[in-house]
């Protein structure tokens, strides 16, 4: 059976290999991109009898490319493999069988037809194992949930043979090491190592997206805010090496990682000990990809052009980025003066159908009210705020601060119920109709340029055919990855610059650690918000929670996020709710990283749906301001009663 899988990110590809290798009995061709598909293809005379392939890919997306082999290869069956939901997509898709990510070894045997070994998900360390994402330089490297930390993280996991050599041993754990001991916003924190059943390992941030790198071999153009943001990410993490005496592979541009949201990040490059880069060379990397992804005659092509002329370092490329300051893309102008212009018109249309109502008879405009509000209630469920957030009053004085310390605090007032995604797609407006506002409500310390969206938040752009974020999957499906969810959740994947900006916006603040635990536990010192007693059917916590989204929420009627009302059960003294679990929340207090590593980062409270620990003292300080969690979210407070 030949078959030829396709997908632009090669650990995957690899990944499927792993997965069919095995039985022998395939031939088996791989590519990244649609036009090499086709060059594999044609290269068996007959075709290939499946076509494996993802669904969004650059510059041809998998449907494009299914359309075309099937016109040179009519008999050929097809399997899309996706992380997004088709079922809006269905006249597309065809009679081809669909895969959810991560790929389902068993899912993939049916798909094809053929017995296929099938590695199983496992437990080490702590961690439950869900996806290899790629092996490189006798690494393999997984995507896991580590459910003590409630997050997803990237196992980098020694293979057996390198784990026979005791020298190559000593030099992993010391890379490591070097990696932990290295604090940046952008970079990708590694959290731990150590070793279990005689295979050493170390755990680092998973942030899903793609490189650079990749962007400039599918072809893709980016925008030349996110492209210089891109150049001041690099040249910011390498002048922190060099300030600091750090020791550092070279940077390419695979290291650099722009998120869902384009937000970049770079992969941790500290070593143990390297021999000094070529800064000049580095910086000619970059320039050549960034001018490759520029859009022709914009500032981020001028500038990528002059660096890569040169013989520029790091802190050169700090300063220019710095003096670029490109203006607010015309056609973004052209919306903005578009959208006032129809709501003029708008305005105006409906002064004109407001006096012809006034003849329409009282019954047929009864009947068409009826009618209307039927219809836009099918139209929009899902969408519709039914949970109204108010602030409520922490009156002034002692409580008992987490093991026994007594605190006096003033009276302050704190939302009832987490921020949800209605709130904060109400905040999302704003900005988007008043862009030169933002500053107004940023943190000092925010990375300038910096985008307020949540990561998957929104319809990724930059890739085709668009598919849909979590908000519009709230809205419209009621549904993300396999669990409930509507716009009465709680807004999730915000980093803490985002929550500090909200409550910015509406006047208030963020908690801080002690504020959110008295707001929590009352004054007589409860472990629990409802008081002393255990019980895991009253909060939406880790409980019951499987890595498996199609499992979970046995105990407590959730397997991922609930509605910020609900269970009806967290519900503090004050009637605070959801503290106890659903999501953990940011703070206002920052504290000394726990992973040892120099700096302090921002306290993270309460329980959540990933985690079985729920008791109202429970803190944590393992992220830095930029990361962002699909189990974290917020709440604000103000020093004043308001409406």
């Amino acid at each position: 059976m030949k078959i030829l899988l396709v997908d632009d990110e090669p650990g995957l590809v690899e990944a499927w290999r792993e997965i069919l290798a095995p039985t022998g009995t395939f031939d088996i061709r791989t590519a990244a991109t649609g036009g090499d598909a086709l060059r594999e293809a044609r290269a068996w005379p007959e075709g290939p009898d499946i076509l494996v392939t993802d669904v969004v890919m650059e510059p041809m997306d998998g449907f494009a490319l299914r359309d075309r082999l099937v016109t040179e290869f009519p008999a050929m069956r097809t399997v899309f493999v996706t992380g997004y939901d088709l079922s809006a997509q269905q006249d597309r898709v065809g009679g081809a069988a669909v895969l959810p990510k991560p790929v389902d070894a068993a899912k993939l045997a049916a798909a094809l037809g053929a017995p296929v070994s099938a590695p199983q998900t496992y437990e080490f360390g702590g961690f439950h194992v869900q996806e290899h994402l790629r092996h490189q330089d006798s690494i393999d490297e997984y995507l896991a949930w580590q459910g003590s930390m409630s997050r997803h993280a990237v196992l980098h996991l020694m293979d057996e043979e390198s784990a026979r050599d005791p020298a190559a041993v000593a030099a992993f754990l010391a890379d490591a090491r070097a990696k932990a001991a290295v604090s940046h916003p952008y970079l990708f924190a590694v959290h731990e190592a150590g070793e279990v059943g005689g295979r050493c390992f170390y755990s680092s941030d998973y942030v899903p997206g793609y490189s650079l790198e990749a962007y400039r071999l599918a072809g893709h153009k980016l925008d030349d805010r996110t492209l210089l943001s891109a150049l001041r990410t690099a040249a910011d993490v390498s002048v922190h090496f060099t300030k600091h005496g750090l020791a550092r592979r070279r940077m390419g541009s695979a290291d650099l990682v722009l998120d869902a949201s384009l937000r970049p990040r770079m992969v941790n490059t500290a070593a143990a000990a390297a021999p000094a880069p070529d800064e000049a060379a580095e910086v000619k990397n970059f320039a050549e990809t960034v001018a490759a992804l520029a859009q022709e005659g914009g500032i981020a092509s001028t500038v990528a052009q002059t660096l890569a002329a040169g013989q520029t370092d790091w802190a050169g490329v700090a300063a220019a980025v710095a003096a670029a300051k490109p203006a607010a893309a015309p056609k973004d102008a052209g919306k903005l003066t578009a959208r006032t212009e129809k709501s003029k018109q708008m305005l105006e249309q409906s002064k004109k159908q407001q006096k012809k109502r006034l003849l329409i008879s009282a019954g047929m405009s009864l009947l068409l009210l009826v009618v209307a509000v039927f219809a836009l209630f099918r139209i929009f469920a899902g969408g519709t705020q039914t949970v109204f957030n108010k602030l409520v009053e922490i009156p002034a004085g002692e409580f008992t601060y987490q093991d026994g310390e007594k605190v006096s605090l003033p009276a302050f007032w704190i939302d009832r119920y987490e921020v949800s995604i209605f709130e904060y797609k109400e905040f999302l407006d704003f900005l988007e109709a008043n862009p030169g506002e933002a500053e107004k409500f940023a943190h000092p310390d925010m990375p300038k340029g910096k985008s307020h969206v949540p990561l998957d938040w929104a319809d990724n752009n930059a890739l085709e055919p668009p598919m849909p974020g979590y908000y519009k999957r709230a809205v419209r499906w009621k549904k993300y990855k396999d669990a409930p969810l509507d716009v009465n959740s709680p807004v999730f994947n915000v980093d803490w610059f985002d929550a500090y900006a909200y409550a910015k916006w509406k006047g208030r603040r963020l908690p801080t650690e002690q504020e959110w635990e008295k707001a929590a536990r009352g004054t007589d010192a409860r472990k629990y918000p409802w008081g002393n007693d255990e019980d895991a059917k009253r909060v939406n916590s880790g409980t019951d929670f499987d890595p498996n989204p199609k499992k979970g929420g046995g105990t407590d009627g959730f397997k991922r996020w609930s509605p910020v009302d609900q269970p009806e059960g967290d519900k503090s003294p004050r009637g605070i709710h959801g503290m106890a679990g659903n999501v953990s929340e940011w703070t206002a207090t920052w504290a000394p990283s726990e992973d040892g590593m120099a700096g302090e980062v921002p306290v993270v409270r309460g329980g959540n749906w990933g985690n079985a620990e729920y008791h109202i003292t429970r803190r944590r300080a393992i992220l830095d301001p930029l990361q962002a969690q699909d189990a974290l979210g917020f709440r604000t407070v103000s020093d004043t009663p308001q409406k």
